[in-house]
Protein backbone atom coordinates (compact mmCIF):
# COMPACT_ATOMS: atom_id res chain seq x y z
CA UNK A 1 0.00 0.00 0.00
CA UNK A 2 0.96 3.20 -0.70
CA UNK A 3 3.09 4.99 2.59
CA UNK A 4 1.00 7.38 3.12
CA UNK A 5 -1.33 5.73 4.64
CA UNK A 6 -1.17 6.21 8.43
CA UNK A 7 -3.21 4.03 11.16
CA UNK A 8 -3.32 5.53 14.71
CA UNK A 9 -5.32 4.12 17.70
CA UNK A 10 -6.27 4.71 21.04
CA UNK A 11 -5.39 1.87 24.40
CA UNK A 12 -8.48 0.24 23.84
CA UNK A 13 -7.90 0.12 20.05
CA UNK A 14 -4.81 -1.17 19.67
CA UNK A 15 -5.28 -4.96 19.64
CA UNK A 16 -7.45 -4.95 16.77
CA UNK A 17 -5.63 -1.53 15.43
CA UNK A 18 -2.06 -4.00 14.98
CA UNK A 19 -4.44 -6.54 13.16
CA UNK A 20 -5.87 -4.23 11.22
CA UNK A 21 -2.18 -3.42 9.90
CA UNK A 22 -1.25 -6.68 9.71
CA UNK A 23 -3.90 -7.21 6.92
CA UNK A 24 -2.45 -3.93 5.12
CA UNK A 25 0.66 -4.81 4.85
CA UNK A 26 1.72 -1.32 7.58
CA UNK A 27 2.56 -0.97 10.87
CA UNK A 28 0.40 0.56 12.94
CA UNK A 29 1.62 4.09 13.51
CA UNK A 30 3.89 5.47 16.22
CA UNK A 31 1.91 7.88 18.85
CA UNK A 32 2.49 7.87 22.69
CA UNK A 33 -1.33 8.02 24.05
CA UNK A 34 -0.51 7.80 28.06
CA UNK A 35 -1.19 10.44 30.87
CA UNK A 36 0.61 13.01 32.85
CA UNK A 37 1.08 12.74 36.12
CA UNK A 38 -2.44 14.23 37.19
CA UNK A 39 -3.95 11.49 35.24
CA UNK A 40 -4.92 13.76 32.06
CA UNK A 41 -4.39 12.02 28.68
CA UNK A 42 -1.17 12.71 27.15
CA UNK A 43 -1.25 12.37 23.25
CA UNK A 44 1.71 12.73 20.96
CA UNK A 45 2.33 11.32 17.42
CA UNK A 46 6.02 10.23 17.13
CA UNK A 47 5.96 10.70 13.15
CA UNK A 48 5.39 12.65 9.84
CA UNK A 49 1.97 12.88 8.84
CA UNK A 50 2.29 15.87 6.31
CA UNK A 51 -0.55 15.12 3.74
CA UNK A 52 -0.77 11.94 4.44
CA UNK A 53 -4.06 9.30 4.87
CA UNK A 54 -4.69 9.28 8.55
CA UNK A 55 -6.96 6.64 10.17
CA UNK A 56 -8.14 7.16 13.85
CA UNK A 57 -9.36 3.69 15.37
CA UNK A 58 -10.53 3.53 18.39
CA UNK A 59 -13.79 2.36 20.67
CA UNK A 60 -15.13 4.94 22.26
CA UNK A 61 -16.97 3.25 25.35
CA UNK A 62 -16.25 4.13 29.12
CA UNK A 63 -14.49 4.68 30.44
CA UNK A 64 -14.47 8.55 28.86
CA UNK A 65 -10.90 8.34 28.56
CA UNK A 66 -11.55 6.58 25.19
CA UNK A 67 -13.42 9.15 23.87
CA UNK A 68 -10.93 12.04 25.12
CA UNK A 69 -8.13 9.93 23.43
CA UNK A 70 -9.61 9.60 20.22
CA UNK A 71 -10.54 13.23 19.89
CA UNK A 72 -7.17 14.32 20.86
CA UNK A 73 -5.83 11.40 18.09
CA UNK A 74 -7.55 13.60 15.61
CA UNK A 75 -6.31 16.85 17.29
CA UNK A 76 -2.69 15.77 16.99
CA UNK A 77 -3.67 14.56 13.15
CA UNK A 78 -5.05 17.19 12.26
CA UNK A 79 -2.43 20.45 13.86
CA UNK A 80 0.22 18.03 11.91
CA UNK A 81 -1.39 18.81 8.54
CA UNK A 82 -2.58 15.26 7.72
CA UNK A 83 -4.15 14.81 4.64
CA UNK A 84 -7.29 13.64 5.37
CA UNK A 85 -8.31 12.33 8.62
CA UNK A 86 -11.08 9.53 8.99
CA UNK A 87 -12.52 8.72 12.66
CA UNK A 88 -12.97 4.61 12.84
CA UNK A 89 -14.90 4.12 16.34
CA UNK A 90 -15.50 0.62 16.32
CA UNK A 91 -17.72 1.14 18.71
CA UNK A 92 -19.58 4.93 18.85
CA UNK A 93 -20.21 5.24 23.06
CA UNK A 94 -23.01 7.30 23.84
CA UNK A 95 -24.75 6.60 20.41
CA UNK A 96 -28.15 5.15 22.73
CA UNK A 97 -29.18 8.76 24.00
CA UNK A 98 -30.02 9.60 20.91
CA UNK A 99 -33.16 12.04 21.82
CA UNK A 100 -35.11 14.24 24.50
CA UNK A 101 -36.86 11.58 26.09
CA UNK A 102 -37.89 12.73 29.29
CA UNK A 103 -37.49 16.28 30.70
CA UNK A 104 -34.15 18.09 31.41
CA UNK A 105 -31.54 15.21 29.82
CA UNK A 106 -29.09 16.02 26.79
CA UNK A 107 -29.36 14.07 23.38
CA UNK A 108 -25.61 12.72 24.20
CA UNK A 109 -25.65 11.13 20.86
CA UNK A 110 -25.31 14.53 19.18
CA UNK A 111 -22.90 16.44 21.87
CA UNK A 112 -20.52 13.67 21.61
CA UNK A 113 -20.17 13.56 17.50
CA UNK A 114 -20.13 17.03 17.56
CA UNK A 115 -17.23 16.92 19.65
CA UNK A 116 -15.54 14.63 17.51
CA UNK A 117 -16.74 16.50 14.05
CA UNK A 118 -14.91 19.67 15.71
CA UNK A 119 -11.56 18.06 15.93
CA UNK A 120 -10.81 17.94 12.18
CA UNK A 121 -12.62 14.55 10.69
CA UNK A 122 -12.93 14.85 7.08
CA UNK A 123 -14.59 10.71 7.21
CA UNK A 124 -15.96 8.69 9.57
CA UNK A 125 -16.29 4.88 9.20
CA UNK A 126 -18.87 3.38 11.82
CA UNK A 127 -20.02 -0.13 12.57
CA UNK A 128 -22.88 -1.17 13.45
CA UNK A 129 -24.32 1.77 15.36
CA UNK A 130 -27.04 2.00 18.09
CA UNK A 131 -29.12 4.72 16.44
CA UNK A 132 -28.44 5.33 12.49
CA UNK A 133 -30.52 8.82 12.46
CA UNK A 134 -27.30 9.86 14.62
CA UNK A 135 -25.41 9.82 11.83
CA UNK A 136 -26.82 13.17 10.50
CA UNK A 137 -25.46 14.76 13.71
CA UNK A 138 -22.01 14.49 12.00
CA UNK A 139 -20.76 17.98 10.48
CA UNK A 140 -22.37 18.47 6.54
CA UNK A 141 -18.85 17.93 5.27
CA UNK A 142 -18.00 14.70 6.61
CA UNK A 143 -18.48 11.94 4.62
CA UNK A 144 -20.06 8.93 6.74
CA UNK A 145 -20.04 5.31 6.07
CA UNK A 146 -21.92 2.74 7.78
CA UNK A 147 -20.83 -0.93 7.81
CA UNK A 148 -22.18 -3.90 9.55
CA UNK A 149 -20.65 -7.09 10.97
CA UNK A 150 -22.99 -9.12 9.03
CA UNK A 151 -20.24 -9.76 6.67
CA UNK A 152 -18.30 -11.22 9.32
CA UNK A 153 -21.14 -13.04 11.43
CA UNK A 154 -23.47 -14.49 8.63
CA UNK A 155 -20.99 -16.74 7.45
CA UNK A 156 -20.29 -18.16 11.12
CA UNK A 157 -24.25 -18.45 12.05
CA UNK A 158 -24.82 -20.51 8.92
CA UNK A 159 -22.24 -23.07 9.92
CA UNK A 160 -23.80 -23.64 12.96
CA UNK A 161 -27.34 -23.15 12.62
CA UNK A 162 -29.40 -26.27 11.80
CA UNK A 163 -33.07 -26.61 11.42
CA UNK A 164 -35.50 -25.37 12.43
CA UNK A 165 -34.37 -22.19 13.68
CA UNK A 166 -35.95 -18.68 13.82
CA UNK A 167 -33.96 -15.42 14.04
CA UNK A 168 -34.96 -13.24 17.00
CA UNK A 169 -35.56 -9.33 17.54
CA UNK A 170 -35.07 -8.65 21.61
CA UNK A 171 -37.57 -5.35 20.94
CA UNK A 172 -39.11 -3.89 18.40
CA UNK A 173 -36.35 -1.35 17.74
CA UNK A 174 -34.37 -4.29 16.34
CA UNK A 175 -36.42 -5.60 14.31
CA UNK A 176 -35.26 -4.30 11.47
CA UNK A 177 -32.26 -5.88 12.32
CA UNK A 178 -33.74 -8.59 13.02
CA UNK A 179 -35.81 -9.07 9.45
CA UNK A 180 -31.90 -8.12 7.80
CA UNK A 181 -30.38 -11.07 9.46
CA UNK A 182 -33.65 -13.66 9.13
CA UNK A 183 -32.92 -12.98 5.20
CA UNK A 184 -29.40 -13.51 5.01
CA UNK A 185 -29.85 -16.94 6.80
CA UNK A 186 -32.56 -18.08 4.68
CA UNK A 187 -35.76 -17.39 6.65
CA UNK A 188 -38.96 -15.76 5.79
CA UNK A 189 -39.74 -13.96 9.10
CA UNK A 190 -38.36 -13.04 12.41
CA UNK A 191 -39.41 -13.73 16.11
CA UNK A 192 -40.31 -10.26 17.75
CA UNK A 193 -40.06 -10.47 21.83
CA UNK A 194 -41.82 -7.34 23.45
CA UNK A 195 -42.14 -5.99 26.74
CA UNK A 196 -43.82 -3.29 29.44
CA UNK A 197 -40.89 -1.62 30.88
CA UNK A 198 -41.10 0.32 34.36
CA UNK A 199 -40.06 3.68 34.75
CA UNK A 200 -36.70 2.34 36.25
CA UNK A 201 -35.91 1.08 33.04
CA UNK A 202 -36.56 -2.69 34.53
CA UNK A 203 -38.78 -5.16 32.78
CA UNK A 204 -42.47 -6.01 34.22
CA UNK A 205 -42.24 -9.36 35.43
CA UNK A 206 -44.71 -11.07 33.06
CA UNK A 207 -45.13 -9.00 30.22
CA UNK A 208 -42.97 -10.56 27.89
CA UNK A 209 -44.93 -11.24 25.03
CA UNK A 210 -43.52 -13.30 21.79
CA UNK A 211 -44.97 -12.66 18.45
CA UNK A 212 -43.79 -15.95 16.50
CA UNK A 213 -43.09 -19.46 17.53
CA UNK A 214 -40.16 -20.83 18.98
CA UNK A 215 -41.46 -24.19 20.41
CA UNK A 216 -38.89 -27.14 19.15
CA UNK A 217 -36.62 -24.25 17.77
CA UNK A 218 -32.76 -22.94 17.73
CA UNK A 219 -33.83 -19.73 18.75
CA UNK A 220 -31.25 -16.77 17.24
CA UNK A 221 -31.36 -13.34 19.49
CA UNK A 222 -29.51 -11.09 16.96
CA UNK A 223 -28.87 -7.38 18.91
CA UNK A 224 -25.97 -4.45 18.13
CA UNK A 225 -24.62 -4.45 22.14
CA UNK A 226 -25.12 -6.32 25.08
CA UNK A 227 -24.11 -4.26 28.14
CA UNK A 228 -25.23 -5.78 31.26
CA UNK A 229 -27.43 -8.82 29.76
CA UNK A 230 -30.40 -8.32 31.39
CA UNK A 231 -32.48 -8.23 28.61
CA UNK A 232 -31.52 -10.62 26.88
CA UNK A 233 -31.71 -13.06 29.72
CA UNK A 234 -35.31 -12.13 30.21
CA UNK A 235 -36.08 -13.05 26.61
CA UNK A 236 -34.44 -16.03 26.68
CA UNK A 237 -35.98 -17.17 29.95
CA UNK A 238 -39.14 -16.60 28.34
CA UNK A 239 -38.03 -18.90 25.21
CA UNK A 240 -37.23 -21.39 26.97
CA UNK A 241 -40.42 -21.39 29.21
CA UNK A 242 -42.32 -21.50 25.34
CA UNK A 243 -40.05 -24.70 24.55
CA UNK A 244 -37.23 -22.88 22.09
CA UNK A 245 -34.74 -26.15 22.00
CA UNK A 246 -31.46 -24.02 22.20
CA UNK A 247 -30.98 -20.77 21.98
CA UNK A 248 -27.78 -18.58 21.06
CA UNK A 249 -27.55 -15.04 20.48
CA UNK A 250 -25.18 -12.66 18.51
CA UNK A 251 -24.18 -9.03 19.21
CA UNK A 252 -21.64 -6.87 17.35
CA UNK A 253 -20.69 -4.90 20.83
CA UNK A 254 -20.02 -6.67 23.90
CA UNK A 255 -19.94 -4.23 26.66
CA UNK A 256 -20.34 -6.61 29.26
CA UNK A 257 -21.15 -4.26 32.15
CA UNK A 258 -21.09 -5.30 35.67
CA UNK A 259 -21.31 -8.71 35.67
CA UNK A 260 -22.91 -9.51 32.69
CA UNK A 261 -20.74 -12.62 31.76
CA UNK A 262 -21.61 -14.32 34.95
CA UNK A 263 -25.62 -13.44 34.80
CA UNK A 264 -25.42 -14.91 31.09
CA UNK A 265 -23.53 -17.79 32.06
CA UNK A 266 -26.46 -18.80 34.72
CA UNK A 267 -29.10 -17.92 31.71
CA UNK A 268 -30.79 -20.68 29.52
CA UNK A 269 -28.52 -19.19 26.88
CA UNK A 270 -26.27 -21.95 25.52
CA UNK A 271 -24.17 -19.70 23.24
CA UNK A 272 -23.21 -15.64 22.73
CA UNK A 273 -21.22 -14.32 19.80
CA UNK A 274 -19.86 -10.95 19.59
CA UNK A 275 -16.74 -9.03 17.78
CA UNK A 276 -13.55 -7.83 19.19
CA UNK A 277 -14.92 -4.34 18.03
CA UNK A 278 -14.55 -3.88 22.14
CA UNK A 279 -11.50 -5.38 23.54
CA UNK A 280 -11.73 -8.55 26.14
CA UNK A 281 -9.00 -10.13 28.24
CA UNK A 282 -9.85 -14.35 28.33
CA UNK A 283 -10.09 -13.92 31.99
CA UNK A 284 -12.65 -11.83 31.50
CA UNK A 285 -14.94 -13.54 28.72
CA UNK A 286 -14.10 -16.63 31.66
CA UNK A 287 -16.90 -18.84 31.59
CA UNK A 288 -18.47 -22.22 33.11
CA UNK A 289 -20.95 -23.68 30.87
CA UNK A 290 -21.79 -20.96 28.12
CA UNK A 291 -19.49 -20.73 25.48
CA UNK A 292 -18.69 -17.03 24.19
CA UNK A 293 -17.41 -16.89 20.83
CA UNK A 294 -15.65 -13.39 19.70
CA UNK A 295 -15.11 -12.90 15.79
CA UNK A 296 -13.09 -10.17 14.50
CA UNK A 297 -13.89 -7.76 12.43
CA UNK A 298 -9.97 -6.94 11.45
CA UNK A 299 -10.19 -8.28 7.63
CA UNK A 300 -13.58 -6.03 7.49
CA UNK A 301 -11.94 -3.06 9.00
CA UNK A 302 -9.03 -3.54 7.09
CA UNK A 303 -10.95 -3.58 3.94
CA UNK A 304 -13.12 -0.74 4.22
CA UNK A 305 -10.17 1.73 5.36
CA UNK A 306 -7.86 0.31 2.24
CA UNK A 307 -11.31 0.87 -0.69
CA UNK A 308 -11.68 4.24 1.48
CA UNK A 309 -7.68 4.99 0.67
CA UNK A 310 -7.78 3.93 -2.46
CA UNK A 311 -11.21 5.52 -3.46
CA UNK A 312 -13.16 2.40 -3.92
CA UNK A 313 -16.50 1.26 -3.16
CA UNK A 314 -17.70 0.17 -0.12
CA UNK A 315 -20.98 -1.21 -1.17
CA UNK A 316 -19.97 -4.72 -1.64
CA UNK A 317 -18.79 -5.19 2.04
CA UNK A 318 -22.37 -4.94 3.14
CA UNK A 319 -24.13 -8.01 2.69
CA UNK A 320 -27.37 -7.74 0.24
Amino acid sequence: MDGKIKIFSGNAGEPLATKVCEWLSISLGNARVGRFADGEVRVQINEDVRDADVFILNPTHPPAENLIETMLLLEAARGSSAGRITLVPVYLGYNRQDRKDRPRVPISARVVIHMLSSCGTDRALLFDIHSEPTMGFFHPRTVVDHLYASWVSVPYLRSILKNPFVVASPDKGGGPRAEAYARLLGQEDYVLFTKIRKPTGEIQEKSIRIIGDVAGKTVLFIDDMIDTGGTLISDAEAARVAGAEKILAFATHALFSRDAVARLDESPIDEVIITDSIPHTQEELRAERIKITVLSIDRLVAEAIRRIHEGASLSSLILE
